[in-house]
């Protein structure tokens, strides 16, 4: 509680002197009073002048006053001194609470900002770590039927997010086709084959016609918003364009049960979820293409194959060869398989293809064929297809080069010929000494005359 103060005293200077003075005043009033009583004088105000004139002691005596007040106010001064330095120090300790308080608020401000910031760190990579997952689907999901639910789910796990729809793009460029979805009523549209028109319905409509991503913040307000009946509790969407390069193979949907659920900062990241998305749906795409491609390369070299090897059996005079354990007999005709228990037969294969047959009997019916004794004869025959085929197509090849051969040397003999006569009969020489056992012949005809004459005048001659 502040002590109140005279408006003529303003410090304990003061004060302290005017006690020292009044009280040092009683001294030499005392010591008046006691002379004046001493002598005998009346106690009257003259008397009080005749013991001051008679008494050099009372001189002294009324000095007092003024040491007493001297002394008196060095205790005030000390008193003034000692209350400014508790003024200052209860000022100091004030501003210190008002310090303390504010840095209370400041860490408290920084660590909300610290817990804000960690939050977001912590979402930056669960995103981050999601993009990593879809990159990594992109080498073990080589399938696109099982890789669009692989990554809707994916996502919506992660996110939270009500429903993930995946769209692609139909061949003719004109709908965006729901492949993929994690909720019940994305699974039912995609039963019913929903689609959207490009450029026409919906904010996918939207992001698959122009390449941009699309938020809405509040789809009651979105004048692209297509209104689902099997997702009604859409608040916020936000469609993302899948691209490759320049091409838009379609869009990845992300709706929410949440007003304003996704940030610009969101729109950031999960643009790279959907180039990532993109990228692994045409790496899954281009492997079924290699895979068809494959299998109808193998299908196509199988009947090749086939083909040729038929025609180079018929052509062949030997069609196996038997062994006796003396010497090896020429099989002359192809015999059908009738192997009995005790025989083993191995097919000599090629390209899933039988070409041959490996067949070993016993001399002695009690006899069991060990699996060495088998891993060699399969081995053999593996071995038997693969110089049977390069045989083959050494014939092909020398065959090949023999033509190419006879027709060099043809044309170059007939390059240096410059009458039609010397032509036709370079021609019909050559052939006839290539095609062994054949007559050629060689006749002009008249270019204007209908095929049927001909053969009517080929019949007669």
């Amino acid at each position: 509680m502040t002590q109140r103060r005279s408006p003529f005293i303003n410090t304990e200077t003061q004060k302290y002197a005017l006690i020292g003075v009044l009280f040092g005043l009683m001294f030499p009033l005392g010591a008046s009073l006691l002379r004046i009583a001493n002598t005998g004088l009346p106690f009257e105000l003259a008397s009080f002048a005749i013991v001051q004139r008679s008494d050099s002691l009372l001189w002294i005596i009324d000095t007092a006053p003024v040491f007493l007040g001297i002394f008196a106010a060095i205790a005030g001064r000390r008193q003034d001194v000692l209350q400014n330095v508790y003024e200052r120090l209860k000022q100091r300790e004030n501003e210190l609470e008002i310090i303390q308080a504010e840095l209370e608020l400041r860490v408290k401000d920084r660590t909300s900002e610290l817990v804000f910031a960690n939050k977001q760190m912590s979402d930056r990579a669960e995103q981050l770590q999601l993009i990593a997952d879809v990159a990594q689907s992109s080498i073990s999901i080589q399938d696109v039927d099982r890789l669009l639910p692989y990554i809707s789910e994916l996502i919506s796990k992660r996110f939270d997010i009500y429903h993930v729809g995946i769209f692609l793009l139909d061949d003719q460029k004109q709908n965006a086709v729901l492949r993929a979805s994690n909720s019940i009523g994305g699974l039912a549209m995609i039963n019913r084959g929903h689609h959207l028109k490009i450029g026409e319905q919906g904010i996918v409509g939207f992001v698959t016609l122009r390449g941009e991503p699309r938020l809405a913040f509040d789809v009651g307000h979105d004048a692209t918003f297509f209104n689902n009946p099997d997702l009604p509790d859409t608040r916020s969407e936000l469609a993302l364009p899948l691209k490759i390069g320049g091409a838009i193979i379609g869009a990845l949907d992300l709706q929410s049960t949440k007003g304003n659920a996704f940030s610009q900062d969101d729109v950031s990241v999960l643009t790279i979820l959907a180039d990532q998305a993109a990228i692994a749906i045409q790496n899954a795409r281009s492997s079924e293409r290699a895979k068809r491609a494959l299998v109808e390369a193998e299908i196509a070299t199988k009947q090749l194959s086939g083909e040729a090897w038929k025609g180079f059996l018929e052509v062949m005079q030997s069609k196996g060869y038997r062994y006796d354990g003396i010497k090896p007999e020429p099989l002359h005709e192809s015999t059908k398989s009738t192997s009995e228990n005790k025989d083993l037969e191995i097919p000599v294969q090629l390209r899933g293809q039988t070409v041959g047959r490996l067949k070993m009997r016993a001399l002695d019916a009690n006899r069991s064929w060990t699996d060495d004794e088998k891993a060699i004869i399969e081995s053999t025959a593996e071995r038997v297809a693969i110089a049977m085929e390069s045989a083959r197509l050494l014939d092909d090849a020398q065959k090949r080069a023999a033509r190419e051969s006879f027709l060099s040397d043809l044309g170059t003999k007939l390059g240096t010929s410059f009458q039609i006569d010397s032509i036709l009969r370079d021609t019909v020489e050559e052939l006839g000494q290539t095609l062994k056992g054949s007559t050629v012949s060689f006749q002009l005809v008249n270019p204007s005359a209908p095929p049927i004459e001909l053969k009517d005048e080929n019949k007669h001659k």
